[in-house]
């Protein structure tokens, strides 16, 4: 079965590095037209969007936004405005953590991480929402979730937080924009092989992290990648107001033990 996502136009949030930039340039690679969004200017971004656009025979563009800024938010839709014509594909990706005893967590973190991990993809939904709403022809929101929107961690209860929040910002989305033919999926991700995780799972330990995953191994990027094009196309057109979880069954293996032999159970 092949996807296309000809005509379609996306704009990916924190589509510079890692899965980001994997979801925008998979979305290229099935035809659609797509806007990276970077926080700052960067060479590497305009080089990879100019280099799809060759390559896929689509139309490519940046836009540059400091996400924890509503005002910020707002001139990059304008941005976008001045380099496509419509949005039909609003991936809201970017986002970030660190870690703090939730007892000794600074306001001015918590607050930091709420305005990026959840404030922004309620922002950039209601900008996208108005223009699909306003060309008629519907629309696809996906929200990067996590499974820690489900699966609390220690030192990071501001990332569950506001992951969960987004999870139900993304049925309450489906709901009231579903008439306007908007659907909004949640998307979330496991434990996945990027540059930014990469250090705290060599400190936990590769082959701990692969023995902790039901499935055996580490996602890669291709895996929400490849997931995230389904997401947005005609094949999907009945999936809205529902998280997809990808990550090996990890978040459901709580018991690490066998089970006890036959003797033990009583039967």
């Amino acid at each position: 079965m092949e996807i296309t996502l000809k005509g379609k136009t996306a704009l990916v949030t924190g589509a510079n590095r890692g899965i980001g930039a994997h979801m925008a340039e998979s979305l290229a690679r099935a035809g659609a037209n797509v806007a990276f969004h970077t926080r700052k200017p960067r060479d590497e971004v305009n080089d990879t969007a100019e280099r799809l656009a060759k390559e896929c025979g689509v139309k490519t563009g940046v836009v540059v936004a400091d996400l924890s800024d509503p005002q910020a938010i707002d001139d990059m839709f304008e941005q976008f405005d001045g380099q496509f014509e419509q949005i039909d594909i609003l991936i809201n990706n970017a986002g970030f953590e660190n870690a703090h005893a939730l007892e000794d967590m600074p306001r001015e973190d918590w607050l930091a991480l709420m305005n990026v991990n959840l404030n922004a993809p309620f922002y950039c939904s209601q900008h996208a929402a108005r223009r699909m709403k306003k060309a008629g022809q519907g629309g696809v929101i996906i929200n990067v979730q996590s499974v820690h929107d489900e699966v609390v961690r220690k030192g990071v209860a501001h990332y569950s937080v506001a992951k969960a929040g987004l999870k139900t910002l993304t049925r309450a989305a489906a709901v009231e924009w579903g008439e306007y033919g908007i659907r909004v999926v949640g998307l979330s991700p496991g434990a996945i092989g990027t540059d930014i995780n990469q250090e705290d799972n060599e400190r936990l330990g590769i082959d701990n992290m692969n023995s902790w995953i039901p499935l055996g191994f580490i996602g890669e990027t291709k895996d929400v990648a490849g997931v995230t094009v389904f997401l947005c196309s005609e094949q999907a057109r009945y999936i809205t107001g529902t998280t997809l979880y990808v990550d090996g069954a990890f978040m459901h293996n709580v018991m690490r033990y066998d089970m006890r032999p036959d003797h033990d159970l009583g039967v």
